[in-house]
Parts: C-alpha cells; sequence; structure tokens
C-alpha cells in the first residue's frame, strides 16, 4: 500500500470515528482552507482551481446549513443558518465582483464560529450528557465522508 492510499485510510478512519462537534470543527476548517485557496489561485489567475475551491468551500457551508436541527439548537440554529445564509451569499458575490476582501471576511467569520465550536467541545456537560456521535447528524457524516472533507 503506498503513502497516499494510507494517508487516505487513515483520514477517512479519523472522520467515521470523530464525535458530531469534532465534525463540525472539521467541517469549519475545511472550508476555510477551501476559501483560502480559492483566494490564492483567483490572484493567480488559476480560475478552474478557484471554481474548485470555492465550490467546496460552498459545500461544506451548505451542509453545515442542512444539518442544522432547529427544534434542538432553538435561537443558535436560527442565527447559525443566518450566519452560513450569508456566506453563501458574500462568497458568490465576492466571486463575481472580484472582491477578494470577502474571501477574507468569510474565512474570519468561519474561524470565529470554528473557535466557539472548539471552545464547546472542551466544555464539561451536564451529568448523562456526552460528546458523542449520538448528535452527529447524516448531514455531518455526507459531507465529511462523501464530500471527501477530509482529502
Amino acid at each position: 500500500m503506498n503513502y497516499g492510499k494510507k494517508l487516505s485510510q487513515y483520514k477517512k478512519t479519523n472522520v467515521e470515528t470523530a464525535t458530531g462537534l469534532e465534525i463540525v470543527v472539521m467541517c469549519y476548517e475545511h472550508a476555510i482552507r477551501f476559501i483560502l485557496e480559492a483566494k490564492d489561485h483567483y490572484e493567480k489567475q488559476e480560475y478552474l482551481e478557484k471554481g474548485r475551491a470555492l465550490q467546496r468551500a460552498l459545500d461544506i457551508i451548505s451542509e453545515l446549513k442542512c444539518s442544522l436541527n432547529f427544534e434542538r439548537g432553538g435561537d443558535i440554529a436560527r442565527h447559525l443558518d443566518s450566519i452560513y445564509n450569508f456566506l453563501i451569499r458574500s462568497l458568490l458575490e465576492a466571486d463575481i465582483n472580484r472582491d477578494l476582501d470577502a474571501f477574507d471576511n468569510a474565512s474570519k467569520i468561519l474561524s470565529q464560529l470554528k473557535e466557539a465550536w472548539e471552545a464547546i467541545s472542551m466544555q464539561p456537560l451536564a451529568p448523562g450528557f456526552q460528546h458523542h456521535d449520538s448528535n452527529t447528524t447524516d448531514a455531518e457524516r455526507r459531507v465529511t465522508v462523501q464530500g471527501g472533507i477530509a482529502a
């Protein structure tokens, strides 16, 4: 087995064994990475690669949006939905208008959200609650396994 195949298998196992919170953090990390890659490709006038990276970021943000549970999440889910809608809209507009500052703004917003989720994952929970896979939605699994963010 070559190195690339071993690395791919490791990443897949890492995703499959992650908790719901860890998957959300991974999604943010990869969305940020793809936005920064898109900006870099834009600056280098590598438009095909820019489009691919931007689409991957948009796909991840869309999956995060789809995984929101408004019943359990209440106001937080509604606020996240608004943020995700804003990010999708601003990234699409930034692409059309060639506004590279908007790419930086989107990655900054996602970084702040990522930090918040990381802080949540470090907080002790009330007795009887755990940070485990029962909170992982099908959409979260789909974005990580089928969407290939681990790649």
